[in-house]
């Protein structure tokens, strides 16, 4: 039997370790161990007992959530930390009682919320692909209101897709909205090749006519060179949580319902916040 120590990691000058015990199979044999049982250790002395679990205490880690409660506790708390977590940094923030997580449900999260496990410096981090693109508009909002609601929902990104990014309300107009956002840990992107074109807002302003101003809008989005901006937006939206903007609080009123439609036809989900 030999005890081996092995490093894991580096960061800066610091260096991280971790203590292998190397049990010979006949040992093992003779114990009736099987490999992927659950093992406790104890410290007597200047011995280290280890032994298996009893049932009373593999109950208790067998008591695990469900599948549809753990996918979902997964994908919220890989939503908040985009740069991944470990299994224990995960465990230990959702209290979960299993020291290892279950390989079939990991299988089936990476089928469900595109969850990857990436190595890193010896360690291994749940990360996932956003699946959901959400929508709002900041008329009725105060600048502060409006902060809290894209914080409460954990926003991480928001696109402007205003084709002017001015605004006659406080605090939304481009360069203010963007330093707001950045004060609240939230990226700014503009990109005005999305909004809706000067001459089409006109005409919506002196006919009221919706149907007319959404059949030219799509027209003008079909363009090769629009649709690669909505390339763009999958992009970003795949690394961070992401919402688009635009003025009407009513998004069935609002060009960003267009753009949502395309994203949809795509295979992203939508939200309107």
């Amino acid at each position: 039997m030999r005890l081996q120590k092995h490093k894991v990691r580096k960061s800066g000058d610091k260096e991280y370790y971790k203590w292998v015990l190397v049990v010979p199979p006949n040992r093992i044999e003779q114990l009736g161990w099987k490999e992927g049982i659950e093992l406790k250790d104890e410290v007597k002395g200047e011995s280290l007992c280890i032994q298996p679990l009893s049932k009373e205490e593999l109950k208790g880690i067998q008591e695990k959530p469900l599948y549809d409660d753990f996918k979902k506790s997964i994908k919220t708390i890989l939503e908040r930390h985009p740069k991944g977590l470990t299994w224990t940094q995960i465990r230990d923030k959702l209290n979960f009682p299993q020291k290892y997580p279950n390989n079939q449900w990991v299988k089936k999260l990476e089928k469900d919320i595109g969850l990857k496990r990436i190595k890193t410096g010896g360690d291994l981090f749940w990360s996932s692909e956003n699946e959901t693109i959400y929508t709002i508009g900041y008329e009725g909002y105060t600048i502060e209101k409006f902060i809290k609601k894209l914080r409460d929902s954990n926003i991480q990104q928001l696109i402007d897709v205003r084709e002017i990014a001015l605004s006659r309300k406080n605090g939304f107009s481009k360069t203010i909205l963007s330093k707001s956002l950045k004060d609240a840990g939230i990226k700014y992107k503009h990109i005005p090749e999305l909004g809706s074109p000067k001459q089409v807002r006109h005409q919506l302003h002196k006919d009221l006519d919706y149907e007319k101003f959404f059949k030219e809008y799509k027209q003008h989005i079909n363009d090769p060179d629009i649709l690669d901006n909505i390339s763009d937006i999958e992009g970003r939206a795949r690394r961070k949580k992401t919402v688009l903007l635009c003025y009407e609080r009513d998004y069935k009123i609002c060009h960003r319902s267009i753009i949502a439609e395309e994203l949809k036809r795509r295979g992203w989900k939508v939200n309107h916040l």
